[in-house]
């Protein structure tokens, strides 16, 4: 068996083993949150939109505390991404525009972003990111969030 196929069986098989595993600890999964992406300036690159729960010692965006993302392609203005099968709470989102497409948000010397980003509800940080809180919306049955990019 070559490199690739070895690389391809272990994938599948993590795949299905976290699959079976339910995240919610036996909780009941039935809810669903719509991000509904809007801002982007180009359909340059692709948009990656993260969804996440407070977790003990987890600093909001640490992607520690994700429990699920999505990359899509950009599409000028906007788009929706829907998240299924969620236990019922809260959660926030964020994303960004990954233009030149090296699969991170690229920041200059100072750390500030140069490509677009945003937080759920257009939340804003002073200084940094958006906290979880502003960031988020609670989640029975279905819910939709707004993620505005801007540059």
């Amino acid at each position: 068996m070559n490199r690739k196929s070895r690389f391809a069986t272990a994938a599948a098989i993590a795949a299905s083993v976290a699959l079976s595993q339910p995240a919610t600890g036996g909780a009941a999964r039935a809810a669903e949150l719509t991000v509904a992406v809007s801002g982007v300036n180009s359909a340059k690159g692709r948009v990656y939109v993260a969804l996440h729960r407070a977790a003990a010692g987890v600093k909001f965006p640490d992607m520690n505390g994700a429990v699920a993302g999505a990359w899509r392609k950009a599409k000028k203005g906007g788009f929706s991404v829907t998240f299924t099968g969620l236990e019922p709470g809260r959660y926030a989102v964020n994303g960004f525009h990954d233009e030149n497409g090296n699969g991170e948000l690229d920041t200059n010397l100072l750390g500030v972003p140069t490509e677009g980003y945003g937080f759920g509800n257009g939340a804003a940080g002073s200084f940094g990111p958006a906290d979880f809180d502003a960031s988020s919306t609670d989640v029975k049955e279905a819910a939709t969030i707004r993620l505005p990019i801007a540059y």
